[in-house]
């Protein structure tokens, strides 16, 4: 039966610091995209107030996916793992609920990157036969346990049949 509160386990707030980190990396990318926005525009004879609002938007855009978006994505990724699916709860704006029931796994796996493996954040993917669901930002260790839990119920399941 499902559950109706949600799931119990919650990301470690460590990784916040790697989401900030993430951000700062990201936001690279909107100073060189505005600074060739504002090049431009200057290059093309447009109005300086296209400048001005691309500047603006930049800052503004930075902001909310340095200083907040982390903090409401760690509060608002929960996952956990019940005897016969494994639910996923996620989505600052817009929430999700995934429930993925462990007879359809087929496949679990970690992602992790250059950036992640500095801050020991990994992301743990799900493959069903049609779709794939992802638990991310967890430490290592979570995401470890999270992968054999998940393997030793498939094979529970596996075995049954």
């Amino acid at each position: 039966m499902i559950e109706e509160q949600a799931p119990s386990n919650q990301l470690d707030a460590t990784v916040i610091r790697y989401d900030k980190t993430h951000s700062l990396v990201i936001g690279i990318f909107y100073i060189l995209g505005c600074v060739g926005l504002v090049w431009l525009i200057n290059w093309f004879d447009w109005p300086f107030i296209f400048a001005i609002l691309s500047v603006i938007v930049t800052i503004v855009s930075f902001c909310m996916d340095y200083f907040i978006l982390p903090y409401l994505r760690y509060k608002s990724i929960r996952y956990e793992v019940h005897p016969t699916y494994l639910e996923i709860l996620k989505g600052v704006f817009f929430r999700t609920r995934e429930i993925i029931p462990i007879e359809r796994v087929q496949q679990v796996s970690i992602e992790d990157g250059p950036l992640s493996r500095r801050y020991q954040v990994q992301i743990v993917e799900i493959q069903t036969a049609g779709t794939s669901h992802r638990v991310p930002l967890l430490l290592e260790e979570d995401a470890q346990a999270l992968k054999v839990r998940i393997m030793d119920l498939i094979k529970e399941v596996q075995s049954d049949v």
